[in-house]
């Protein structure tokens, strides 16, 4: 029954002329619209029964949404699955079914072979708006726990640890952790603010998620040149598993780690382009403080400069032996800061010599046991693959969809800025491929996929026809129309979770959605249904997120 209503779906769109005398595009875009106009209301409902746990008592049965998205997941594991699995290994299967097509890439129908053109002139839309979203939405997932009392994740108690003995007995304790900067920054921002430890590690998520939202978007519109796929990019970022992963395991020097990775790539590619020793040197320095914050992210910071130099020496990038010598010169530069630190560990002794005991016990396990393996038998067991991909934070079928095909979109790019966002991916890919199950997640939780999302979700919508850029509604009469309908949608949803009124109230929102298409024929045009698009996608993923930390 369901295939019967899509194939009769699509060709009543295709005959729309015929049967409605409509055109095909038209009635596309009225059928879209309308999915979002009866969806988007009940994500609101979805967020605030989440968040409150209020149900008004009635006579008729209410929507569970946490049991509608644990069902929903499980409906779509082979899918998430199958995504997943596409997107780790496209940068394997793509260049042969390129080089098998004869094409440039396999995208080109869809118009993602063109190179990414920095941006022009001034947009209509500010997209710092939508990035301030983004920054409220991080703050409300990171505070998602605290809120309901929840207790904090479980590296939390070592965090507290660490911080009551340098109360204790001071400072010097960060030199006995593997970490010893960022454990001196809280130490330090505790005594200037007067926080007990236990608020300041209540506060701390909720700070990273606007630091990790904020650096997505700078580090995406200095790879992408556009504000609009940066702002996307923070959207996702706010969202997605370095959030919500985070927050539920409290992993926050890696959080923290993640905005100085982005910050170091970009001050790198900056001082290779323009040769500059300057910033060469700043990246040196970037590279020495995160080591010092976390050893881990440093680790793989360095195979992502490994990465998009081999990159460069294949697709023949460099400029000259001049070229590739300053590259290699600040990229061994970055690498020597390994030396003072190892002689300042082996000077301390102690607690640092057991960290580095440990983080090369871990790099030995890695190096010894890493094989392809590891990955087939991790997609032979079924019980593993539901616990990623079935529930909680790595359930995220949507996201991998639009970062596999913003993965593709990058391919056919040969831009330096783009190449290091290629070498990011394809280091995460590599790890996940190759480790075992147990370290597994180290590898999964650096992949930049709010950055990837938000490359396919602009290659979606060129795909779509849409001439008509995101934000470009700028006429008064079309932006108080869409705010008019998106506050209906939202007045609707806080309704139907906090009060006892009955379901059918969502038809209210069918009404509107046909009253002003009665009003305004032909009018509304893309820029509306593109603004309800990414709404649904940001509200669908706020409603996945708390549904991964309830």
């Amino acid at each position: 029954m369901p295939s019967a209503v899509v194939a009769s779906t699509v060709m009543s769109v295709r005959n729309s002329v015929e049967l409605f005398s409509v055109p095909s595009l038209e009635a596309a875009r009225l059928l879209v619209k309308s999915f979002f106009t009866g969806v988007i209301p009940l994500q609101i409902w979805s967020i605030a029964t989440v968040w409150s746990y209020t149900i008004p008592s009635t006579g008729y049965p209410r929507f569970d949404s946490l049991l509608f998205y644990e069902r929903l997941l499980e409906l779509l594991l082979p899918l998430t699955t199958l995504l997943f699995v596409l997107l780790v290994t496209e940068w394997l299967w793509l260049p042969a079914v390129v080089k098998i097509t004869n094409r440039r890439t396999v995208n080109d129908s869809l118009g993602l072979g063109e190179t990414l053109d920095k941006e022009r002139g001034n947009s209509s839309f500010d997209w710092r708006l939508l990035t301030g979203f983004a920054v409220l939405v991080g703050v409300l997932i990171s505070s998602y726990q605290w809120s309901r009392g929840y207790p904090l994740g479980q590296d939390a108690r070592y965090y507290a640890y660490v911080l009551g003995r340098m109360d204790s007995t001071g400072f010097q304790i960060a030199f006995s952790t593997e970490r010893p900067f960022f454990f001196l920054a809280l130490h330090v921002i505790e005594k200037i603010f007067g926080l007990e430890p236990s608020l300041l590690i209540r506060l701390v998520p909720i700070v990273l998620a606007s630091v990790l939202t904020i650096a997505t978007y700078s580090f995406t519109k200095f790879v992408a040149g556009k504000r609009q796929v940066a702002a996307l990019a923070a959207v996702f970022a706010a969202v997605l598993p370095h959030v919500t992963v985070g927050v539920d395991i409290f992993i926050v020097a890696n959080w923290l780690g993640i905005p100085l990775m982005m910050v170091f790539l970009h001050v790198f590619l900056k001082s290779i382009s323009q040769r500059s020793v300057p910033l060469a040197l700043l990246s040196i320095v970037l590279s020495g403080l995160t080591l010092g914050m976390h050893y881990f992210t440093w680790l793989f910071m360095m195979l992502v400069l490994v990465v998009y130099l081999l990159l460069s020496l294949i697709e023949r990038r460099f400029f000259g032996a001049g070229h590739i010598f300053f590259s290699v010169l600040v990229f061994l530069g970055s690498l020597a800061v390994l030396v003072p630190a190892l002689f300042f560990i082996y000077l301390i002794g102690g607690g640092m010599i057991a960290s580095l005991e440990l983080a090369l016990h871990m790099i030995g396990l890695f190096l010894s046991q890493a094989t392809p393996m590891n990955f087939v038998s991790f997609l032979l067991n079924p019980e593993r693959i539901y616990n990623y991909f079935g529930r909680e934070h790595y359930a995220i079928p949507i996201v991998y969809a639009l970062a596999l095909i913003g993965s593709v979109r990058l391919d056919s790019s040969r831009t330096n800025e783009t190449r290091l966002l290629r070498a990011w991916s394809v280091s995460c890919s590599f790890g996940i491929l190759m480790v075992q199950y147990d370290e597994w997640w180290r590898f999964l939780y650096m992949v930049p996929f709010e950055i990837l999302a938000a490359f396919g979700l602009i290659a979606m919508l060129r795909y779509v026809g849409s001439k008509e850029k995101l934000g470009a509604f700028s006429e008064k009469k079309r932006v108080l129309s869409t705010g008019l309908q998106f506050a209906v949608f939202v007045i609707l949803g806080v309704l139907l979770a906090f009060s006892a009124i009955p379901s059918f109230v969502l038809l209210l929102s069918f009404g509107l959605f046909a009253l002003f298409e009665f009003l305004f024929p032909f009018e509304q045009g893309w820029g509306e249904t593109s603004f309800l698009l990414v709404a649904f996608l940001a509200l669908e993923q706020i409603c996945r997120a708390l549904y991964a930390l309830a």
